[in-house]
């Protein structure tokens, strides 16, 4: 079914900040990092892959908005204003930023090559854009140099990450071919 109503919009853009939510409980603390292994990103990428660049990040602005008026939807069930401006907020306010760039991405190659190259490359955006702004960010709440930031907020991510942008991607393409009504919206 295509995004035409203000009502299928807005349930849309719900569920997936509630899908990011229910990730964010899905949580596994490292030892060496600030940085948890969480779902969250997975809802990140695909958000955008079904609802288009607008309403994906509208969707993880959603997410953030619930969290810091103290809904505990953040990493294993914390809240408030102070987890957004801490060590992993980057990443928070990355999951906005990186679902508008797989969006925009999606829509600037949609007929350009194959669906699933389409979003390898929409999703590798979105990834440097979360992570970039993640380590710059945890390097700035941490105080450590940029480089080391990237060490303990990134390198251990890089391959689960990819496999949560794959596993987005594929679930993206199966429900296309499955619901070949839902598509992104052309204006993302």
């Amino acid at each position: 079914m295509p995004l035409n109503s203000k009502t299928q919009i807005m349930v849309r853009v719900a569920l997936f900040a509630t899908l990011t939510a229910v990730g964010a409980y899905i949580v596994l603390p490292l030892p060496f990092t600030p940085v948890p292994f969480t779902l969250q990103l997975f809802f990140a990428i695909l958000s955008p892959l079904v609802l288009g660049a607008r309403y994906g990040a509208l969707s993880q602005i959603v997410y953030l908005a619930l969290g810091v008026v103290g809904i505990p939807v953040f990493a294993g069930g914390t809240s408030g204003l102070g987890v957004l401006l801490g060590p992993t907020g980057g990443f928070l306010v990355g999951f906005v930023v990186g679902a508008y760039v797989v969006g925009k991405l999606h829509n600037a190659l949609d007929g350009r090559v194959g669906s699933i190259a389409q979003g390898v490359v929409a999703g590798m955006g979105g990834l440097i854009a979360i992570h970039g702004l993640g380590a710059f960010w945890l390097a700035s709440a941490t105080e450590i140099e940029f480089g080391r930031a990237l060490a303990l907020g990134c390198l251990p991510y890089i391959v689960p990450d990819s496999i949560k942008c794959a596993a987005a991607i594929m679930v993206a393409d199966a429900l296309r071919r499955r619901f070949p009504r839902i598509s992104p919206i052309p204006l993302g």
